[in-house]
């Protein structure tokens, strides 16, 4: 499949998880990509190795995304090592359960600097880029605790929450030429839900009438399809594969 042979895409947080996965699944589709990690460099190698596998470039580059000097250093990389960018998915996020009562200014600050603030500082890079160009996709990844809220993750739910409405709002001021969405996944098998105990994913599960986790994999065939020409009709949409948690 080379449906998105001869496209660029920048994936954050893609070393592991969801990111790791739409990074991929970019790459199997023919994108080159720009894998961006903050923390293990040998696991955003090894992403890029089996990337490269596929036949595309991919290369790594440390940024902590709520930086916003980093985040422009990581797109001036982007203009001198691949000259355009076509495809922008803001996946990097945290998580942390933490009752309000309890929950402090900077752990508040560091959730929405981290979700928030990381997807705008990539998507004012990106959209410089894109309408000069006038094409791109931009893929916000959300979460459906936007929609629902969740008892000691309101900072979490009320970053993504955000997101959603900003999506909204760029999509609005981007078209015709740039096509922004965003996708909000359920729970989601990764290192950050493992991180929680088992006994805090099977009940997750149980919340879903699927009775299920997502695999990451799963998620990332949403974003290939916004990323895809078969979603040339779709800006402002926030899709839901949250194995029917969120039914609209």
């Amino acid at each position: 499949m080379n449906a998105l042979k001869g496209k660029t895409a920048v994936v954050t947080g893609a070393s592991k998880g969801i990111g790791r996965a739409v990074a991929l699944e970019l790459a199997k589709a023919g994108a080159d990509v720009l894998v961006n990690f903050i923390g293990n460099p040998e696991e955003a190698e090894e992403v890029c190795a089996i990337a490269a596998s596929y036949g595309v470039r991919a290369m790594k580059w440390q940024a902590d995304v709520s930086d916003p000097q980093q985040v422009r250093d990581m797109y001036a990389l982007v203009d001198r090592e691949f000259g355009k960018i076509d495809i922008l998915v803001n996946n990097a996020g945290i998580a942390e359960e933490a009752p309000i009562i309890d929950m402090t200014d900077e752990g508040w600050d560091r959730m929405i600097r981290v979700h928030l603030y990381g997807t705008f500082h990539n998507c004012r890079e990106a959209a410089k880029r894109m309408t000069e160009a006038k094409a791109g996709k931009i893929i916000n990844i959300s979460s459906d605790l936007g929609h629902l809220g969740c008892e000691n993750f309101s900072h979490y739910s009320a970053a993504k929450g955000a997101i959603n409405a900003f999506t909204k709002s760029l999509a609005r001021e981007l078209a015709p030429h740039v096509l922004v969405n965003a996708v909000a996944p359920g729970g989601t098998w990764t290192d950050i839900l493992a991180s929680f105990g088992d006994d805090y994913a099977e009940e997750e599960a149980q919340k879903y009438p699927l009775k299920r986790l997502a695999k990451p994999e799963e998620i990332a065939k949403s974003v290939l399809f916004l990323a895809s020409d078969d979603a040339n009709f779709y800006t402002g949409q926030i899709l839901g594969p949250n194995g029917g948690a969120v039914m609209p």
